[in-house]
């Protein structure tokens, strides 16, 4: 098998998995972290329902520690695609002063999981 044919092969299955996730979800999101991964997953997501909209917003969890160019970057991404980009933050873990330089586990627990979890619970998405 080609390269080229394996990795069209893997952007179909890819595609056909976005489509059918959408299909039995009742309230889907794709989470956005605006890195590369993200990106990738944008891009199917697109391809996905192309010429229409993606019928989903995303979901950014910010934690405040990104560069500043990847905040515009995400705003270009948003205004260029015309789509919903929910972004929440753990402002419990802001007004802690919560870092990942002074302890990476409790940082990535407090303002990523736990934020997760409360955008779950508590954003209408």
């Amino acid at each position: 098998m080609k390269k080229s044919s394996l990795l069209k092969d893997l952007e179909s299955e890819a595609i056909s998995i976005i489509r059918d996730g959408f299909s039995k979800s009742l309230n889907p999101v794709l989470m956005y972290s605006i890195g590369k991964d993200s990106s990738v997953l944008l891009h199917l997501a697109r391809k996905a329902f192309y010429p229409s909209p993606i019928p989903f917003p995303l979901l950014h969890i910010d934690t405040k520690w990104k560069f500043k160019e990847m905040y515009a970057f995400k705003e270009k991404i948003q205004k260029k695609l015309n789509i919903k980009i929910i972004t929440y933050t753990n402002l419990e873990g802001l007004k802690k002063k919560i870092d990942p330089a002074s302890n990476s586990s409790v940082h990535t627990d407090v303002m990523k999981t736990e934020a997760l979890k409360q955008a779950i619970d508590h954003q209408p998405l």
